[in-house]
């Protein structure tokens, strides 16, 4: 179980980090657009690493789950980036991944996964950590909180829970097919809008993003990938699904701390709990 939880909590702390980016990028210019970049570049990354790997076979079952991991992705993401760009990161994050990691959790456990006292001790207090760290923040910080925000990040946490157990339906030798369709489907079903936003219907350019920017954008889409990639090895690492996903919903952690760290936000004494929670039940998970 070890390298399940070390591969999943390598994605949280990538998906973190995404996050982050994207969210400072999705206030500047349209979630769709950031999305776009976000694929784009992460399809690259993805293909490159394709190209290495063995080759992929997929069965009949493992396309059906290929495309609805892949359709539930795209949406999870837009309407994530679109959450962060109306309300606060370190409120939408937290409430994306709670439901993000307890929807496959509990799949995995309806299923008949069989966990000992201290993994489930570990996950129960990951997702307590998750909620501490969204709770954490003044009335004011709340009030910030439209809710088409609300909605959106809930739509991004149901999306990304559907996304992630149809991925760890689908078998072994597909390899990196389900990533690939994925990040296809996104620069496909993206980019004509992108484009529109960008250009208008007359060919025209609206309003460009800067450089920094367009430069977190792309970013964010190289460092999602990644991630992506590190749930991937998660899923198929022998470890419980419930443990990957929620080891992996554990990123508003390292947001938050990124947000502390180069922004400069103050840490709330709920914060700082939910962080000391976070890194508690990472141990607790481990332990035999």
């Amino acid at each position: 179980m070890v390298p399940t939880i070390l591969a999943a909590a390598t994605a949280a702390a990538l998906f973190g980090g995404a996050d982050f980016m994207a969210g400072l990028a999705s206030r500047r210019m349209s979630a769709v657009v950031v999305a776009a970049l976000s694929y784009g570049a992460g399809l690259v990354v993805v293909g490159a690493v394709a190209l290495l790997s063995p080759p992929m076979h997929l069965a009949g079952q493992d396309l059906r789950w290929c495309v609805v991991s892949s359709a539930a992705g795209v949406v999870g993401v837009v309407a994530l980036y679109a959450a962060l760009a109306a309300g606060r990161l370190s409120i939408v994050s937290p409430l994306t991944a709670g439901l993000a990691a307890a929807g496959p959790a509990l799949f995995d456990i309806a299923r008949g996964a069989r966990l000992q006292v201290t993994a489930l001790a570990g996950l129960t207090l990951a997702v307590v950590a998750v909620v501490v760290v969204g709770a954490g923040h003044s009335e004011r910080e709340r009030k910030d909180m439209p809710l088409a925000a609300i909605v959106l990040a809930v739509v991004a946490g149901a999306s990304f829970a559907v996304s992630i157990v149809a991925l760890s339906l689908v078998g072994v030798a597909a390899g990196l097919a389900p990533l690939l369709m994925q990040r296809t489907l996104g620069v496909v079903v993206l980019t004509p809008i992108a484009l529109f936003l960008l250009f208008g219907r007359r060919g025209r350019v609206n309003t460009l993003p800067d450089r920094r920017t367009l430069a977190l954008a792309v970013a964010a889409g190289l460092v999602d990938s990644m991630a992506t990639m590190a749930r991937l090895a998660a899923i198929r690492l022998l470890g419980p699904l419930a443990v990957a996903a929620v080891i992996g919903g554990l990123y508003p952690v390292s947001t938050i701390l990124l947000a502390h760290f180069i922004l400069g936000e103050r840490l709330t004494a709920g914060e700082r709990v939910g962080v000391a929670m976070a890194l508690a039940a990472v141990v607790l998970t481990t332990l035999p």
